[in-house]
């Protein structure tokens, strides 16, 4: 288990799939990842992925220990040492720090720990927040796939976003200062 200032990010154990249905059910979702709510048949999925990611945790409140949503880095190929990241928290907890909280945790601990060199994600156009949150920690914007994803009855462009190793580095130094 990980601390943050406000998270504690533990490692993901099948204890936890319920907690990541209720997460993957949430209507609110649909908008940020393009995906239709998900019922228990997503169980079986749900759990596979977070056992195939290099890194696959839950978020929690470090005050209550309760659940707030999920974060992986999924790097299949490991001999580019580039990590894809993934992070979903339930709505309750938007808009309070805590996905920058997280992200900046995860990003730091993928180039320490996990050794990569870049950190990959996409991300809806659409969702301001979330680029917010990536752009504050570093990512660049590296691309756009024009109406790449049919949601809500609209085409949705998705944005692909980076952060390499030394760029986290000279932000590191840039804060420490």
């Amino acid at each position: 288990m990980f601390a943050t200032d406000r998270l504690l990010i533990c490692p993901y154990t099948e204890a936890d799939i319920d907690d990541l249905l209720m997460l993957w059910s949430d209507q609110r979702l649909a908008a940020t990842t393009g995906l239709p709510p998900r019922g228990p048949q997503f169980r079986k999925t749900l759990s596979e992925q977070m056992v195939r990611a290099t890194f696959a945790g839950v978020i929690k409140l470090k005050e209550t220990h309760e659940f707030m949503g999920q974060i992986l880095v999924h790097s299949p190929e490991q001999q580019n040492r580039d990590g894809t990241y993934g992070i979903c928290l339930l709505p309750k907890f938007w808009n309070r720090g805590y996905g920058t909280e997280a992200t900046l945790f995860m990003v730091d601990y993928s180039f320490r720990w996990i050794g990569l060199h870049r950190v990959s994600l996409s991300v809806f156009a659409s969702n301001a927040r979330a680029i917010a949150v990536y752009e504050k920690a570093g990512f660049v914007m590296e691309g756009r796939k024009r109406a790449a994803v049919w949601t809500n009855n609209q085409w949705e462009d998705v944005l692909s976003m980076g952060l390499l190793q030394d760029e986290w580095v000279e932000k590191l130094s840039i804060l420490d200062q």
